[in-house]
Parts: C-alpha cells; sequence; structure tokens
C-alpha cells in the first residue's frame, strides 16, 4: 500500500529543517542500502543528493541520482525508490501549495511540472541553502528567490536575455535601501516593477552578483554597523530597526558577514 508523506516529511531519519512561509527545508541521511516503499508526497519539492547514490522511479521515468545531483518532483505522483550502497545524504525542497499562492499565481502550473533532473546552476542554488541552513542563518529574505530560480528551472521558465544592465536593477536596489527595517521579497519587487519574479531574481544575480536577500542583508548589516556608533543602544533595538528577527538572528548574520559578533565590533569602533 503506498504512502502519502505531508508537506517537508520523507523516509529516513531527518537531521536538520527548517520551516519558512510555507517552504520547508529539510536534510535527511539514510545509513543503508534499501529499497523504499511506494510513497508520494503532498507538495511539491527539489532533492538535492549531497552523497550516496539514488534511483527514483515514477511510472516510466527513472531518475538516477549521482553526488550532488539536483531533481525535481511534482506533488501527488507516487513513485519507488532505491537507496544505493553506500547510502544516501540529501538536502530536500519542498513547497507547498500555500506558497505558490501567496505569489497570486505566477507558480501555480509550474509546481506540476513533470519529473526531471536539474542543471548545475540549480543544484549550486540549492546547495547555497543547505549551507545557509547549516550555519543558521536561513530565513525567508534568502529562501524566495532562491525558490523562483529554482522552480522556474523545473518548468523551463525562459527569460528574455539582456545584453547589458537592465535599468530597473538600480531601481531595485533603491527599493531595498528604502526598506532597510522590512526587506522587500521578490514577489514585491516584482510586482511593482511590473516583472515576471523567475526573470528578476535570475538577472538581479547574474548583474549584481548576489540574490535580492542577499543584497538587502549587506545593505542591512551596513546600515547595522552605523547604528553601533550609539554606545547606549541595545543590540535589540538595532536588530528590529535593520530587519532582523530578534538579536539572535542579528548576531548569526553580522558575524558571517563580518567575522565578528555586533558587541565586537562595537568594541572595536568605539576603541578608535
Amino acid at each position: 500500500m503506498s504512502t502519502q508523506l505531508s508537506t517537508g516529511q520523507y523516509l529516513g531519519a531527518t537531521v536538520g529543517r527548517t520551516e519558512c512561509e510555507g517552504a520547508v527545508l529539510t536534510e535527511v541521511r539514510h545509513a543503508q542500502p534499501r529499497p523504499l516503499p511506494p510513497h508520494g508526497h503532498e507538495s511539491s519539492y527539489f532533492s538535492l543528493l549531497l552523497d550516496g547514490h539514488y534511483v527514483e522511479e515514477i511510472g516510466r521515468v527513472r531518475l538516477d541520482y549521482r553526488r550532488f545531483m539536483m531533481g525535481f518532483h511534482p506533488a501527488g505522483l507516487f513513485h519507488r525508490d532505491r537507496i544505493g550502497e553506500t547510502g544516501a545524504h540529501f538536502f530536500l525542497i519542498a513547497v507547498s501549495s500555500a506558497w505558490a499562492e501567496g505569489w497570486g499565481g505566477p507558480f501555480a502550473d509550474a509546481l506540476n511540472a513533470e519529473p526531471r533532473l536539474l542543471s548545475h546552476d540549480a543544484t549550486l542554488i540549492a546547495a547555497r541553502l543547505w549551507g545557509w541552513q547549516r550555519r543558521g542563518l536561513l530565513a525567508a529574505d534568502l529562501i524566495d528567490s532562491s525558490l523562483c530560480e529554482l522552480i522556474g528551472e523545473a518548468a523551463d521558465v525562459g527569460t528574455p536575455h539582456e545584453p547589458s544592465r537592465p535599468p530597473w536593477i538600480g531601481r531595485a536596489i533603491d527599493m531595498i535601501h528604502a526598506a532597510i527595517d522590512r526587506p522587500p521579497s521578490v514577489m514585491r519587487l516584482a510586482a511593482e516593477l511590473d516583472l515576471h519574479p523567475v526573470y528578476l531574481a535570475r538577472e538581479f544575480r547574474k548583474r549584481v552578483g548576489r540574490t535580492v536577500g542577499e543584497q538587502a542583508r549587506r545593505i542591512r548589516i551596513h546600515a547595522a554597523c552605523a547604528l553601533l556608533l550609539d554606545r547606549d543602544r541595545p543590540l535589540a533595538d538595532i536588530a528590529a530597526a535593520t530587519g532582523f528577527a530578534d538579536q539572535s538572528h542579528l548576531t548569526r548574520v553580522f558575524a558571517a558577514t563580518m567575522g565578528c559578533t555586533p558587541a565586537a565590533y562595537r568594541d572595536l569602533l568605539l576603541r578608535t
């Protein structure tokens, strides 16, 4: 009898999990080779094989995963899988229907694309998400742009070739600067600039060298550095003023960006 798994639920041992606004990012290990019983998933998901070997059979479609290969699986399709001789280590990104509906329609059909292996570029996007999750840095501002690109890859969404940097890039950066305490999502930027979110996410990363979320974090960390000059201002207030969830979130992102905690950086600033 086939099993239907809920969003973010997988066979195997869960060793890491992040839930964020309808997306569930999960790290799963299988220690031993084995066939998995037939099962399906209520939400579409991306599967990055970090190590090992894995074969997925969906009807007549066979996806043979090797190390650092990435695949897409739409919701509702039952499949039979086999874990290879050395086991398997996965990073999986589930996208609920609620997440797609929140975008007002651009991704509803995309999440029903055919199951298939994806490009090296998609693999690297997912691998960066895994690295951020492992370091405790993952939040909505880093997830939505990456999901736009991954879903665009799964559905083979084409975007126009731009021979030079389009003028809307500057406007998007200005909008990010103007919202230090509430970083804009890709959806909001795309709506205000009248662009498809996949196009915006891809082109922004290509032209700026960072995702929308990464750019917003750099701007917010820069603002936090200036606010640290106020000796008496609590770090919790600085976190709120620069759009971080709390002081702990600010500290993790600040340390990853600047190489030390906000408190240590404040000491350096006030010592000079």
